[in-house]
């Protein structure tokens, strides 16, 4: 296990991606530069060689030397490739107008949204014996309908947002994923990945959730319960603590302590690819193929940069038409200047890409998050309580969190629902779900979408009910 960084338990923390990494702190050996404007590692650049044999001969140009490739027969080759520090650009176009090669870009770099942490909020220590219990026929757990009696959650968030009395999985209620649980679909066989720093792999409420790699020594899959792109090894466990309370929200099992997820059956398949500081391009793209190749149906992505990527639009062009949805945080810069962040704004060119901007108890956008054509729908991202690393507070290993990293992973929880229910579906039959079944209402939007009126929520408010009755067609 990885060591854990100190985190204040039951802290409420605005921990989402920007559209431009803040922390500047990559791990030892690697430098970072700028160039075209945007965070990137200093002397890399990534290379895609097309599929075919035509690209059997070309070699490494001037001083440039490969450091390794993901090959795939049907796909191609990207290369990571060293270059003179310095002299990026000039290799990216040399490389660029080579026969043979798809594209050339930067290393981008992504900092961890975990890290970019712009304000903390002291909450009220929750009384122990007010857990969440297993669902039921009928479920009347006061988490979901009601405020429980005493609950002492009290703040102010980083926008003036007022949070008073709100029950603490609010947002599984707010989504009417209970509802969904009692006609039977609660995502028994689907498998989300999880593309973040990591999963505690011992946490009490995520154990049973893990996927179980049916052949973890394959080349293209290895590892028991996912891998890690940033140290290259099989153990993806969380260096930091954001990747496990997005796998809460997505799929805490219904075990009668802690927290319950969106999809309290469906599989976690664990994908570390940002460190305690971040990570590249290339260990990301490593991440999202991975997920496409070894069975995931849904995979969260909650963070993003500024880099427009060719290298991101390219793998989840090759994992949508393979069937998988990803979901996307929007970011959190709304305040700074809404600048789209990628690989989120693609969700403009694929319908297999899902962009989440989160809202706040009282169905309006939260002040942080982004807006845009690139929004989806919208869902809870503030005061949300789910699972922490257990060596960050053994005792009760939950917290509150706030963001769009809190909120994709509602959605991602509620394409599992829909998977579980209709396990053939295409993900241009999800979306459209998604879309049909928005609460435009609980968010006032003036069109389904409308932006040019001032619309910030996408299609609106993600309903897991009303998407399942049309996935079904009722």
């Amino acid at each position: 296990m990885r060591p854990w960084k100190t985190l204040i338990a039951l802290t409420l923390l605005l921990s989402a991606c920007s559209q431009t990494p803040q922390s500047q702190n990559p791990p030892s050996g690697t430098r970072l530069t700028t160039i075209g404007g945007e965070v990137a590692v200093a002397g890399e650049i990534l290379v895609k060689y097309k599929a075919g044999p035509e690209t059997q001969g070309l070699r490494p140009l001037g001083a440039s030397q490969p450091l390794e490739a993901l090959s795939d027969p049907s796909w191609g080759a990207l290369v990571r490739i060293r270059v003179p520090e310095g002299q990026e650009e000039a290799y990216i176009q040399a490389y660029g107008a080579q026969v043979g090669v798809e594209y050339a870009e930067p290393n981008y770099w992504v900092a961890n949204p975990a890290r970019e942490v712009l304000a903390t909020l002291s909450l009220p220590q929750r009384p122990l014996g007010l857990k969440p219990q297993a669902y039921t026929d009928s479920v009347t757990d006061p988490y979901f309908l009601q405020v429980p009696p005493g609950d002492p959650l009290s703040a102010t968030g980083a926008d003036g947002t007022s949070y008073i009395n709100v029950p603490y999985l609010w947002g599984i209620y707010r989504i009417r994923a209970p509802e969904v649980w009692n006609q039977g679909y609660r995502g028994q066989g689907v498998v989300a990945a999880v593309v973040d720093e990591g999963i505690d792999l011992s946490h009490p409420d995520l154990q049973a959730n893990l996927w179980t790699n049916p052949n973890p020594n394959s080349s293209t899959c290895p590892g028991l319960h996912g891998y890690d792109f940033v140290d290259d090894d099989p153990d993806p466990s969380d260096s930091g603590g954001h990747g496990t309370h997005v796998a809460g929200t997505i799929a805490a099992a219904a075990n009668g302590q802690g927290v319950v997820g969106v999809a309290p059956e469906a599989r976690l398949m664990a994908l570390r690819a940002l460190g305690y500081f971040g990570g590249t391009n290339y260990m990301l793209v490593r991440a999202l193929k991975y997920a496409a190749d070894c069975g995931a149906k849904v995979v969260n992505n909650s963070w993003g940069s500024g880099g427009r990527s060719k290298a991101f639009l390219d793998v989840l062009q090759y994992g949508t038409a393979k069937g998988v949805i990803y979901v996307f945080s929007a970011g959190n810069s709304y305040r700074s200047g809404n600048q789209p962040s990628y690989p989120v704004a693609y969700s403009t060119l694929l319908p297999g890409v899902i962009g989440v901007g989160a809202s706040s108890n009282d169905n309006r956008r939260a002040g942080f998050s982004n807006a845009g054509p690139y929004v989806t729908l919208v869902a809870p991202g503030a005061a949300v309580l789910s699972t922490i690393p257990v060596a960050q507070n053994p005792s009760d290993p939950y917290a509150f969190l706030q963001g769009t990293s809190m909120a994709a992973p509602h959605v991602t929880g509620v394409v599992a629902l829909l998977l579980s229910a209709k396990p053939d579906a295409k993900p241009e039959a999800i979306r459209l779900a998604l879309e049909q079944g928005a609460n435009a209402k609980l968010t006032a939007q003036a069109a389904k979408p409308d932006y040019a009126a001032g619309g910030q929520y996408g299609y609106g408010l993600v309903d897991a009910k009303a998407s399942l009755d049309t996935l079904l067609g009722q």
